[in-house]
């Protein structure tokens, strides 16, 4: 009953999470669109998979498309590997998978953890 009540909190961290990654993802790419000239800086990069359900990858999967300015391109035969679009990546493609590692994946391993 205890692990049920953590992972319930763990999904609504992860809801709240999610909520306001989207809102400060929709204001900087509603400011991308509407600043004159292309100040956007897409990037291609393949992120390194720690989560191992089907459950776990779709989620993952999912919340990076669902954000906007960036989208969940494939994932590999074997499961291990995600490639990500990001139309705000800014640094390198290391920063964009440490963004996804440490924001939505880490909180999907807690939700999905047995």
């Amino acid at each position: 009953m205890i692990g049920f009540l953590v992972r319930c909190f763990h999904f609504l961290v992860l809801l709240l999470f999610f909520l306001w990654d989207l809102i400060v993802s929709s204001v900087q790419v509603a400011v991308t669109v509407l600043t004159p000239g292309d100040i956007s800086n897409p990037r291609l990069a393949t992120v390194p998979l720690r989560v191992q359900s089907d459950w776990g990858i779709t989620l993952v999967a999912n919340f990076i498309s669902l954000t906007p300015g960036t989208l969940s391109v494939d994932v590999s035969e074997d499961r291990k590997t995600l490639l990500v679009h990001s139309l705000l990546a800014g640094g390198s493609s290391e920063e964009l998978r440490a963004d996804v590692r440490r924001g939505i994946e880490e909180r999907v391993l807690k939700v999905t953890q047995r």
